[in-house]
């Protein structure tokens, strides 16, 4: 049965037991857990039988009743199955090269190091990539005894 159908169940038989008994259950944890169901029938049964309250005793059997059938297996689609089954058997497809023109390197970017030893940081090379005829200036050379300022104003 679906999990409505026992929800519905324990919602009613709740209600009856609240409104002929006082007592409160919990529906969903009626309709999700074997034990609890089968101790609130015979709660309600008792009660139907000590109150003379007939209807309770015909829930708690129709709770009973739908507690005992087994859940259905969810139906999967019949295109789920397929491609599933499809994928299992398929065997991976061998990667092609890439086509020739694919294959030249990118272009390197020197390191700081290479281009500027002398300095600790990298001049930008943005117009040398598009032809820029300022990117070939000279660049004067530091005294290396000159003393460095790191962090700090003169």
């Amino acid at each position: 049965m679906p999990s409505s159908e026992k929800i519905a169940i324990a919602a009613h038989l709740h209600v009856l037991l609240r409104r002929k008994t006082g007592r409160v259950t919990d529906t969903e944890w009626m309709a999700s857990n074997h034990e609890y169901a089968v101790e609130v029938a015979r709660f309600a049964r008792e009660k139907a039988v000590e109150d003379n309250h007939p209807d309770l005793a015909v829930w708690a059997d129709r709770l009973e009743e739908i507690m005992a059938t087994p859940e259905p297996r969810p139906r999967v689609p019949l295109v789920q199955l397929v491609t599933e089954a499809v994928k299992e058997r398929a065997v991976p497809a061998p990667r092609e090269a890439p086509p020739p023109d694919r294959l030249t390197p990118a272009r390197s970017i020197d390191t700081e190091e290479e281009v500027y030893p002398e300095s600790g940081f990298i001049e930008s090379t943005f117009g040398a990539i598009f032809g820029d005829s300022e990117s070939h200036r000279e660049r004067k050379h530091r005294d290396p005894n000159a003393p460095r300022y790191v962090k700090s104003l003169r």
